[in-house]
């Protein structure tokens, strides 16, 4: 988070030095005579200046051409990658993943049928078969009491 604020105060303080500059260059001068040296002193200071300006604004041009050139990079990196992948051998592995989803579901359900048919068994003959249909009412429910 440190390094987006860095870069943000620095685009801030260039941009701003940058208007001071411009101001300085472009900015009215008071009418005055004055002597040939003087006259060339002033028009150095301001080639100068925009020679910096210019320095500057190449400066700033070539760092977004090498980023622009460092994510090109990567994005042809990243479309080579997907490439490599083989789909059709994703797509196989995914339908045998299904029908091993499906297959296990199958011996779940089998495993559950199984165990309500041995419930089923065991009651029947522990109570049904000994004390017939009123043994089982009895056994779930307790014995009656007569009114």
């Amino acid at each position: 988070m440190s390094m987006p604020m860095n870069t943000a105060n620095h685009r801030a303080s260039r941009s701003q030095r940058e208007r001071n500059q411009r101001k300085d260059i472009f900015s009215s001068r008071p009418e005055k005579k004055s002597s040939t040296a003087s006259e060339a002193q002033i028009l150095q200071k301001s080639l100068m200046r925009t020679q910096m300006l210019l320095k500057n604004e190449s400066q700033r041009v070539s760092n977004l051409a090498a980023a622009i050139e460092e994510d090109g990079k990567r994005l042809q990196e990243t479309m080579d990658h997907h490439k490599s992948l083989d789909i059709k051998k994703a797509g196989k592995a995914l339908k045998g993943l299904e029908r091993a989803q499906q297959h296990e579901q199958r011996v779940l359900m089998a495993s559950v049928s199984f165990f309500f048919l041995v419930v089923s068994h065991v009651l029947y003959s522990r109570i049904v078969a000994k004390f017939g249909i009123e043994g089982l009412f009895t056994a779930i429910f307790g014995e009656a009491e007569e009114l």
